[in-house]
């Protein structure tokens, strides 16, 4: 029996990496993930790798899978969509180049295929998979007919348990987000999404549906908002021009479903907007993505409270719900797009019909009620109300005051008092009693010149 060659997991330097392999790597140091699961794999272990979205996951199957190539190993890359097809295809040919590559790597969506000498085979979004039943066919047919390392990726933990060890990092929202979620009514989630919207930030929304990815382009396409859309029965190529766009930073906001979204890396996401609620397993897919300080948005209906409160209890405990105030939701006009607003309502509720049946318990009921106007509406009305005040006093001060001689000691009494007070010459004087003297005509004070 061969020994297994140890790992040193310290860094990439310390991992044995081929020099090129290692001068492409476009980090220094590896992720915890990565530092964890990259040696094991290298060893030939089979394991599932757990660890929230944009922890650097990828890097941690490509680097094995490039290692065994070099030494005329093939190996199988599984994923869920052709976008993350194609990203981890651009990632892969970044980190192989000038790499001497001797083995095979194929890497492509789950479907019939010829399996032959396979050494290693990976599954990414493994959770994802085992959830969609047309994909859990496939990779249950095509995971019975290797037998090899098996290497599987997640960002949490799937329901149905899979026989292989667990190498998991602590799954949780980062804590340098902010989160916001607002309670509304559903048939005014698309005016409180105008009130969310930052143009100049770069935004995902996500929406259950194609009919909803529909029909907010047409809302944000009413306010002059630039928005694509992407949904995974889209078009291969508009799909591409989409993403491109949002990638390069022609446009803003982009409106997804968690079927495209799946695996989409996106460096430098400022906001991250839920405007169909989700499950909290998909919750954190969305949320994973935000870079920096960003901003999480969730719009919550009663249809969604149970989600809100499972997610609060899971991850946020100390975070506030609230209204929006019923003006601003009332600010825009979008009857002419009714018809869409239509579909993407039946096409939401098909989607809370599909999944599984749940009842909002009554002590959640209860607090719906105490719902209240949420602080960052609160805040942003009291800054309105200071600046309306501001304006009313500057216009106040620059009105003309009366021009009139007032010596020290004036007191300005109201004109309906006959008070008199003693001048700084003891003149009693009633100050609002002025002498009046007959206005002469030009020819008057002529003629009352004294003659010369």
């Amino acid at each position: 029996m061969t020994e297994v060659k140890r790992i040193k997991a310290g860094s990439f330097k310390t991992m044995g990496l081929h020099p090129q392999l290692l001068k492409n790597i476009p980090f220094d140091n590896p992720t915890p993930i990565q530092r964890k699961t990259v040696p094991l794999v290298m060893e030939g272990r089979s394991l599932m790798g757990i660890a929230r979205t944009g922890s650097g996951k990828t890097l941690c199957y490509l680097i094995p899978v490039i290692m065994n190539a070099i030494n005329n190993q093939n190996s199988l890359i599984l994923l869920p969509t052709k976008e993350l097809v194609l990203q981890v295809k651009s990632i892969f040919k970044i980190l192989s180049n000038q790499v001497p590559l001797t083995g095979t790597v194929v890497i492509t969506t789950l479907k019939s295929m010829e399996l032959k000498d396979i050494s290693l085979l990976v599954v990414d979004e493994i959770d994802r998979i085992l959830e969609e039943p047309s994909l859990n066919a496939f990779f249950e047919s095509i995971s019975e007919k290797v037998a090899c390392q098996k290497v599987y990726f997640s960002a949490t933990l799937p329901d149905e348990p899979l026989d292989i060890p667990i190498v998991q990092v602590e799954s949780k929202i980062p804590e340098h987000i902010q989160n916001y979620f607002f309670y509304v009514p559903s048939e005014s989630k698309e005016n409180a999404l105008l009130n969310i919207l930052d143009r100049t930030k770069k935004t995902i929304v996500f929406v259950a549906t194609r009919y909803g990815v529909e029909f907010l382009l047409a809302v944000l396409e009413k306010f002059s908002y630039k928005a694509k859309g992407i949904y995974s029965s889209m078009d291969d190529d508009a799909r591409k021009e989409s993403f491109g766009e949002f990638m390069s930073g022609k446009i803003k906001i982009l409106v997804v479903t968690d079927v495209a979204a799946r695996g989409l890396d996106i460096p430098h996401l400022d906001v991250s907007i839920s405007y169909d609620l989700s499950d909290e397993k998909t919750f954190v897919h969305r949320v994973g993505r935000v870079r920096g300080m960003g901003e999480q948005y969730s719009l919550v209906t009663y249809s969604d409270v149970f989600h809100f409160f499972n997610i609060k209890e899971t991850h946020l405990n100390s975070v506030e719900i609230g209204t929006i105030p019923q003006n601003l939701l009332d600010k825009y006009d979008l009857s002419d797009l009714d018809h869409l607003k239509y579909l993407a309502m039946r096409g939401y509720q098909r989607c809370l019909d599909f999944r599984r049946k749940v009842s909002v318990p009554a002590e959640f009921k209860s607090l719906v009620e105490s719902f209240e106007v949420h602080s960052k509406f609160k805040i942003r009305n009291t800054l309105a109300d200071e600046l309306k005040k501001m304006k009313a006093k500057k216009i106040e001060s620059s009105k003309q005051e009366e021009v009139s001689f007032k010596d020290q000691f004036y007191i300005p009494y109201s004109k309906n008092e006959r008070r008199t007070h003693c001048s700084a010459f003891s003149v009693a004087k009633d100050d609002y009693v002025k002498e009046r003297r007959p206005r002469q005509r030009p020819s008057q004070r002529i003629a009352s010149k004294p003659k010369s």
